[in-house]
């Protein structure tokens, strides 16, 4: 019984040493566990924030859509006519729009122009009449004292533009190109600008070549660059989309010339006038043409003397001798007639 004790201690000392050891395990498994599941739950959380963010952007970019989707939509609605021309962008023309009136458009929407039409020039602020010319490739405007100068590293082009009551308009214009035009009197270089022009109901920017038109019925002058893939021209017609109603706009209209005939009976008409001076005194005379009256009031006309035809000359053939008649015999021959 001694002896067996003492065994049994043994045992149970061995069992309770591995039963610490397996405890000891099992609580760093546990705690390598748990850190496991922290960082699995950081990175969980650091994704979820992720995500939140990217869901706030893409509602943000929702939001900015829709409010472009209306901006758009306000846009497109058709509107009134404007009261006064304002200076808008290329992105945005839809204010300037105005609807189309029945027989100023074509069934397939283009505008129709007459032999004349009005158009409006923001840069000079007024409208001026032109004439639509399609046998002309770029169009032209009446420019005075033309300048090519520098702004910003660009070009640009003063120049005036002569109007009615004898206003000008000081105009500056962004530079595009020369041009050269064959004349009567030779070649010639013109600067052409570019400007913002409206007509009917179009506004957009057009090319214009500078050259002097005071001289012309026109100021200015409509081409087919212009012209083409947006009207028509009907020649039968004129002022066919009237007159743009723009608050304090100057206006240039037609020079209609008097003739040259009646400028011409006019001044034939004007007596000479000369001055005398006769000591100190300077008299002014008038010449007037004195009349002959020795000389009839009809003069006759000289008689035409009739031409004289030559005579004809026969030629007498060379295998033919002519008759020669014997002068002794001839004069016989008529003291016999003259006894007889």
């Amino acid at each position: 019984m001694t002896k067996v004790l003492p065994g049994f201690a043994l045992l149970t000392l061995s069992l309770f040493s591995g039963y610490a050891a397996a405890e000891g395990s099992c609580e760093a498994t546990v705690q390598q566990l748990l850190k496991q599941q922290t960082e699995t739950t950081s990175q969980l959380n650091t994704r979820l924030s992720m995500l939140l963010d990217q869901q706030g952007h893409t509602a943000k970019q929702l939001n900015e859509l829709k409010a472009l989707q209306q901006q758009l939509g306000k846009q497109l609605t058709p509107q009134s006519q404007p009261a006064a021309f304002k200076k808008t962008t290329k992105k945005d023309t839809s204010d300037l729009c105005i609807p189309a009136e029945p027989g100023k458009t074509t069934p397939d929407g283009k505008m129709i122009l007459g032999e004349t039409e009005w158009l409006y020039v923001e840069e000079a602020n007024g409208n001026f009449m032109s004439r639509v010319d399609t046998g002309a490739t770029t169009s032209s405007i009446s420019a005075q004292d033309v300048t090519v100068f520098e702004r910003e590293g660009r070009r640009w082009v003063k120049f005036t533009m002569q109007l009615d009551g004898g206003q000008q308009a000081n105009v500056e214009a962004p530079f595009v190109k020369y041009i050269r035009i064959r004349q009567a009197s030779g070649l010639e270089d013109r600067p052409i600008v570019r400007m913002t022009i409206r007509l009917g109901s179009v506004t957009e920017k057009a090319d214009f070549s500078l050259t002097d038109r005071s001289n012309m019925d026109f100021p200015v002058l409509l081409g087919r660059e212009f012209i083409k893939d947006v009207a028509v021209v009907d020649v039968a017609r004129e002022n066919v989309q009237g007159k743009p109603q723009i608050a304090g706009a100057l206006q240039a209209s037609e020079q209609k010339k008097p003739a040259k005939k009646a400028a011409e009976t006019k001044s034939s008409k004007k007596e000479a006038v000369t001055t005398v001076t006769e000591g100190n005194k300077v008299l002014t005379v008038k010449k007037v043409p004195i009349k002959d009256e020795t000389l009839p009031a009809v003069q006759p006309t000289a008689d035409l003397e009739k031409p004289v035809k030559p005579k004809v000359k026969t030629a007498i053939p060379a295998d033919v001798q002519p008759v020669k008649t014997d002068s002794s015999s001839a004069a016989t021959s008529t003291d016999n007639k003259d006894k007889k």
